[in-house]
């Protein structure tokens, strides 16, 4: 079937920390019409000047179907929780006649691979909604239809994560948690890179179809990004070395406890771990740089970047 441009955009999650820096990177594009999906009782707001569709907050598949007719292009950019939700955004969008669909598949590592696959359920429901995917792919090409979809893999989102401590570095004590040694190299992307290759996955659109893409800021070791911390910063910090394998099965039995939030600091213990030791997409056949134009930003501009705005919220 004959693909037109890519035009009409929907973005569903438009609010939430990568959502925001998404729409606000399909504006500066401007070459899309853009609007927003949102469910009936959310209070979040969008941009006036950006259409807003509402739908039951459950995400029924006829309904959704009905609201993205239309679109070109959908983008999911909402945490996956269970998941169901995120599937039957799938299929609604092939219902609809979209072009192009994003998952939320977007983070720290393949969750395809067999090592993610084997800590976290996340990672399996983000692998049933590609596998959704692909399997959407084949009915349409089977039935004529214009579906396809493209996955964008990051790595760690790098300067939210080193600003919130995600990435295990903590600006008040000056100190980071350091695996394996340290030398590891890891691909990782800024917000801004993460949108500006989902704006050029749809401007390239035949191009990424029907596969994952791999991109990234920078490829860093932890040493490196303790590096430049201390010379944005001009002193030295404190590392603390951790052997990666029993630091994994000890939160392994944590994602057991009763506690909420002791399972919950489990899984930020995983994520960080796979994307510090498992994420060098330079390795990768779909290593994808070239393919959408883009270059590697610089680590320690982007550092100082993330120390100059540490410091701007400490003199408040």
């Amino acid at each position: 079937m004959a693909h037109t441009p890519i035009k009409k955009v929907c973005l569903v999650g438009a609010n939430g920390t990568l959502g925001s820096v998404i729409l606000k990177g399909l504006i500066q594009a401007d070459c899309f019409d853009i609007s927003v999906l949102q469910r009936s009782n959310s209070s979040s707001s969008s941009p006036s000047s950006i259409p807003r569709i509402l739908v039951p907050p459950e995400l029924p598949v006829e309904d959704v179907a009905k609201a993205l007719t239309g679109q070109d292009a959908v983008i999911a950019a909402f945490p996956l929780g269970q998941g169901d939700q995120h599937l039957r955004l799938a299929e609604a969008a092939f219902q609809a006649g979209v072009q192009r669909f994003i998952p939320a598949d977007f983070g720290s590592c393949d969750a395809s691979d067999p090592e993610p696959q084997k800590y976290l359920p996340l990672y399996r429901k983000k692998t049933l909604v590609r596998e959704k995917c692909e399997a959407l792919a084949v009915q349409a090409t089977q039935h004529g239809s214009a579906f396809s979809w493209t996955t964008v893999i990051c790595g760690h989102f790098f300067d939210h994560g080193l600003r919130d401590g995600l990435l295990h570095i903590d600006f008040d004590t000056r100190t980071a948690q350091i695996l394996d040694g340290g030398a590891t190299k890891a691909s990782t992307s800024t917000l801004r890179r993460i949108a500006e290759a989902t704006v050029r996955v749809l401007q390239r659109a035949e191009q990424t179809r029907n596969r994952a893409v791999y991109v990234q800021s920078f490829n860093p070791s932890q040493l490196d990004v303790v590096a430049a911390l201390e010379k944005a910063m001009g002193e030295p910090w404190h590392m603390q070395h951790i052997d990666s394998k029993p630091y994994l099965e000890d939160a392994q039995k944590r994602l057991k406890s009763e506690e909420p939030q002791a399972v919950l600091d489990a899984i930020e213990d995983i994520v960080f771990v796979l994307g510090a030791l498992d994420a060098d997409w330079t390795k990768r056949d779909g290593f994808a740089m070239d393919l959408l134009g883009l270059e590697d930003e610089n680590l320690e501009d982007v550092v100082q970047e993330v120390v100059a705005a540490y410091r701007a919220e400490g003199s408040k």
